[in-house]
């Protein structure tokens, strides 16, 4: 649950507000007490400023030295006002108007002079964007922070006070919210980045990285640097958690925002535009702020911008992201620090009571080198993140070195804090519910019990099944895992059972060798993400008696070998004894009945993917996220005479998935697959369709096909989602507000079974016949359909009609219309 929670959370992006001065505050009218827009909030003598949004709110965060803050506004009386510094100010200002006598003016409509700095902006982006260089170089150094927010007085006077209130000690309150916030996480993390740009390569070597209450430093280290929550408004949409945000220096940015020129000032001795923008719509994912554009290179000097109200977005209340650049030499501009700063809660009112986490990250940039060559080390390495040996060793005077500012005293406090806290019982116990909740097994020190989801469930041929199993911690050893289990059937009175060893060579480029066996029942031709048999979820959701189970015995081995990162292979051998039951039955073609079919096979197998992030665990590897397509291919080759009745085959099969990211209409989800089968096989080692036996949603399953309804020796699948994140329900108004998102669903395959392995032919020469209401899919089987997700911000219902294969056929319950339920969470 650690590694879940903190490594959820660094990929989402954050890090930390240091001892800084902060100030927040709202600017009305002294007549009339509304709220004034545009006004210039600034720290006199530095560049430290903002303006008011329509709300009349602004908040401010700056580390020089400032005492007074003056807000000012033609029209207006300007007020000063001091400030405390290193800390958190609450400010608001009421302006007097000043009242003009002038003669009558008339007003003539004209172009937006906006709009002109706009274009120039847009047309030396190219000059402009320090990722058109050819290649760079620079230190960065990253600063993350997690904190407990919106905690109230109250709060501290609970039965928690007893365990934890040691940590109110450390509250503070945050600009951007207003509300008091209390760290719990703390990370820091200084890296050398190398840039070129054709070929592509980026390569952020960490080269020291520390993360408060964490052991395994290691294993989430690569997500601490700049590299994960890389954003820049130079970009026509600007993609975070996943949504992309339409950028206001976007080239069609006059379609999502209306433009002000509200100032023109000196900075450095540069003419400096001052540009606000709002949103004209919240259909598509919007921002509301400021930007500062220099007047003689039409560069991005600054911006503060934040996420608009209204906005279709999950679990996130306040999203900010601010930019300072600064330039090099005489043309190039290159960034001096970012910041983004995201309020995560349940509900999006700021006035709710309930908790929420606050993350911030903020990256500053030094030393920056441009031209130079990359290094050969550099360009040996395989990865675009990478940990040195040396990382997370505690070293406070390297540390002091590698900070460009100091840490404040807070938070140098953070880190005994957050270790102070795990050694509170209530703590602990808390800690083990959750992760027992999350990751499925009840873990004592060196024993994990579970799952717990499987302790429990029920089908037609077992009836119910009690199950109970074990697998050792790494506490025990990080590099070996033993599991095991063992299940009871009250209807067919069998006991089953199974154990897995994992034997951890190497992590960080993947060795790993499984040795596993289990005798237990299994339903063949499931999806890749359907919900496992033997769950009690699966048992509730279950559409009836479309499970066909068959009783396996099977022996296996596995090892998995990681080349570079991204391009993987393994070795497998299997071996299978599969027996027949009433709803799976074994014929010859003769009538006469088989006992069993055995199965054993070895197998390669290769993954290759392109900058994918991968978290990587002491025993499992979660692949996260690409922008790229991933292919998957293998060889399964079945050898005769090993075993009493198994069979000589060759099994090539091969998949390739693509997100493909199309803002402002959302994205979609396109995945192809295929394989043929080389000589003949019993209708079990044919590739069996994937059916839906559940009113779960499978992604890679076919929600109105059933288990056994098809099989190939041939085949091409087609899998496509296309997600429109609210576009369209958007638009209608009182839908909008029920922020749900429209779906696009499609699923075919085509597929084709020689006379030698087609069972459902009269006079069939295959080894078994089919069981009834089986046959090939030379005619293409599609479904389509639709779906609204965002219901209540995790639930997804689907309709999903069969297109073709629609008559009834001895055997089979054709299901012409299925409705598919299912959980998800999303920004």
């Amino acid at each position: 649950m650690k590694y879940i929670l903190v490594v959820a959370l660094m990929t989402l992006a954050m890090t930390a507000a240091a001892q800084t001065t902060r100030v927040r505050g709202r600017v009305t009218d002294a007549s009339t007490g509304e709220p004034v827009a545009l006004v210039s909030v600034v720290f006199p003598g530095t560049t430290t400023g903002v303006t008011t949004d329509y709300e009349g709110i602004y908040s401010l965060e700056t580390r020089d030295t400032v005492a007074v803050l003056e807000a000012r506004l033609i029209g207006y009386q300007t007020q000063q006002t001091p400030v405390r510094t290193g800390a958190f100010n609450q400010i608001d200002f009421v302006l007097q108007p000043v009242e003009f006598d002038i003669d009558a003016v008339v007003v003539r409509p004209g172009a937006n002079p906006a709009h002109p700095i706009l274009r120039g902006v847009i047309r030396e982006k190219e000059r402009n964007d320090p990722r058109h260089l050819d290649t760079y170089a620079c230190r960065t150094y990253t600063k993350m922070e997690l904190d407990l927010a919106n905690i109230k007085p109250r709060f501290r006077n609970r039965k928690l006070q007893k365990n934890f209130g040691f940590v109110f000690e450390h509250l503070d309150t945050s600009a951007v919210t207003g509300q008091s916030y209390l760290p719990v996480m703390i990370s820091e993390a200084a890296a050398d980045f190398h840039y070129r740009r054709s070929p592509a390569l980026q390569r952020e070597i960490i080269r020291a990285s520390r993360i408060s209450g964490v052991d395994d430093n290691s294993a989430i280290a690569q997500f601490t640097g700049h590299l994960h929550a890389d954003f820049s408004l130079y970009d026509n949409y600007v993609e975070l958690f996943k949504i992309s945000f339409a950028s206001p220096l976007s080239n069609a940015g006059l379609t999502f925002y209306d433009y002000y020129l509200v100032d023109s000032m000196q900075v450095d001795g540069r003419k400096t535009y001052k540009i606000r923008f709002h949103p004209k719509g919240v259909s598509t994912p919007v921002l509301d702020g400021e930007v500062n554009i220099d007047s003689a290179t039409y560069a991005l000097r600054s911006a503060r911008v934040a996420m608009a109200r209204g906005v279709n977005v999950n679990w996130l209340r306040h999203l900010t992201l601010e930019c300072d650049n600064d330039r090099l030499g005489d043309s190039v501009w290159f960034p001096r620090r970012e910041r983004m700063v995201a309020d995560f809660s349940i509900t999006k009112s700021d006035s709710s009571k309930i908790v929420s986490f606050l993350g911030s990250r903020e990256v500053t940039y030094s030393d920056v080198r441009i031209g130079e060559p990359l290094p050969r080390e550099v360009l040996a390495l395989d990865n675009n993140v990478v940990i040195d040996e040396a990382v997370g060793e505690p070293d406070e005077r390297l540390w002091d070195s590698l900070r460009p500012y100091p840490l404040s005293d807070k938070e140098r406090a953070v880190y005994s804090m957050v270790d102070s806290v795990k050694r509170v019982p209530l703590y602990r116990n808390i800690y083990t519910i959750i992760n027992t909740v999350v990751g499925g097994y009840y873990n004592t020190r060196y024993v994990g019990i579970g799952p717990y989801f499987k302790l429990l469930s029920f089908n037609r041929l077992e009836g119910v099944r009690l199950q109970l199993g074990a697998r050792t911690t790494k506490e025990l050893s990080r590099r070996v895992r033993l599991s095991g289990y063992a299940a009871y059937g009250t209807r067919d009175e069998r006991f089953k059972g199974g154990g897995t060893l994992e034997l951890m060579l190497r992590r960080q480029l993947t060795r790993k060798l499984t040795l596993g066996y289990k005798h237990d029942v299994v339903q063949l031709g499931a999806g890749h993400n359907a919900l496992a048999e033997n769950n009690i979820l699966s048992s509730i959701l279950s559409r009836g008696n479309t499970q066909k189970l068959s009783m396996i015995d099977e022996a296996g081995a596995m090892y998995e070998h990681e080349w570079r990162h991204g391009r993987s292979g393994y070795l497998t051998a299997r071996v299978q004894h599969m027996l027949p039951n009433r709803y799976v039955p074994m014929f010859r073609p003769d009538g006469q009945a088989v006992r069993a079919v055995d199965n054993f096979a070895l197998g390669v197998g290769l993954r290759l993917s392109w900058d994918e992030t991968v978290l990587r665990l002491p025993f499992d590897k979660d692949y996260l996220s690409t922008k790229y397509p991933v292919l998957t291919v293998g060889f399964m080759g079945g050898l005769k005479g090993i075993t009493r009745n198994s069979y000589e085959y060759g099994r090539l099969e091969g998949r390739l998935s693509y997100r493909l990211s199309l803002p402002p209409i959302g994205y979609s989800r396109i995945t192809v697959e295929g394989g043929h089968i080389l000589g003949k096989v019993p209708y079990l080692l044919l590739k069996l369709h994937e059916g839906n036996g559940t009113y779960f949603y499978d992604q890679y399953a076919f929600s109105c096909m059933n288990f056994y309804e098809f099989a190939s020796d041939t085949w091409v699948a087609l899998f496509y989602e296309h997600h429109f994140n609210g576009f369209l329900l958007g638009k209608i108004p009182l839908i909008r507000k029920l922020n749900w998102r429209e779906v696009l669903v499609f699923k075919g395959v085509y597929g084709t079974l020689s006379d030698r392995n087609n069972g459902s032919l009269p006079d069939s020469r295959a080894f078994l016949l089919f069981p009834p209401g089986m046959s090939s899919v030379r005619h293409p089987y599609m479904e389509m359909g639709f779906g609204v997700e965002n219901i209540f911000r995790l639930l997804r219902v689907d309709c999903i009609w069969r297109l073709t294969h629609r008559s009834r056929r001895p055997g089979q319950d054709i299901q012409d219309f299925a409705v598919n339920f299912s959980l998800d969470f999303k920004f």
